[in-house]
């Protein structure tokens, strides 16, 4: 063996390690969607006025999809809050995204009265700090699957349940606020994450609610008709 057979040996060895590099595919992502918890308290910490309109809050957020609102309009009724008429006022936004996503709007929009309704900034970072542990958990075991439920008829058919429990969300019903909201959390939820099992989950669990809170209404109408005096 001669002296200069290594050097040989060392450019073709170099030559087979960059050919393999090159064929190599490049390394990518896990190719999970963002958390959804970590959008909102970001958001929350990055917001610097002291209330937050609604219009705005959509503006910023908008680009992230209609799930990402559904779960940002729908999450305070998740939270036991004594501010009154919360369900209302959120409800209504969550019943006019529904309407959009049944039509298959590409942008999501709000008319400006309702826009410049606003909320504390405080407000805003305490349901979303106590409601983020539980999204972090939930958003563990989601995963893209079960694509059909998430394209039309069946996602039409989700949001149109989602526009009748954001409705029932509306009226006073008592007791009935984390049951109505839950599912359609589910539902942005499963349109973050594609994930179409979470979505037929929040179809069920919003066929529930549904009747749950429509039997409680009616309970509530028989026992205020009964204790007025003829």
């Amino acid at each position: 063996m001669t002296a200069d057979s290594t050097p040989h040996r060392s450019r073709a060895s170099s030559r087979r390690e960059n050919s393999a590099k090159r064929k190599r595919p490049p390394r990518r992502g896990t190719g999970r969607p963002e958390s959804v918890s970590r959008l909102l308290v970001d958001f929350g910490k990055g917001w610097k006025a002291e209330t937050i309109a609604i219009g705005e809050l959509m503006s910023a957020l908008e680009h992230r999809g209609y799930g990402m609102l559904l779960i940002l309009f729908a999450l305070p009724n998740l939270i036991p809050n004594p501010i009154p008429g919360l369900s209302a006022i959120f409800g209504v936004p969550l019943a006019i995204l529904s309407v959009q996503i049944i039509l298959q709007r590409p942008h999501p929009w709000l008319p400006s009265w309702l826009a410049k309704r606003d909320i504390k900034r405080e407000a805003y970072q305490r349901i979303v700090d106590r409601a983020a542990p539980s999204l972090t958990k939930i958003e563990r075991i989601l995963k893209p699957r079960l694509p059909i439920m998430l394209e039309p008829p069946a996602m039409s058919l989700i949001a149109g349940l989602c526009l009748v429990l954001s409705l029932l969300l509306i009226l006073p019903i008592p007791l009935t606020g984390m049951v109505l909201a839950a599912p359609v959390v589910l539902f942005g939820l499963a349109l973050m994450q594609r994930d179409g099992f979470c979505a037929l989950v929040a179809a069920l669990l919003g066929n529930a609610a549904m009747i749950f809170a429509i039997g409680a209404g009616w309970a509530a109408i028989r026992g205020v008709a009964a204790a007025v005096p003829n």
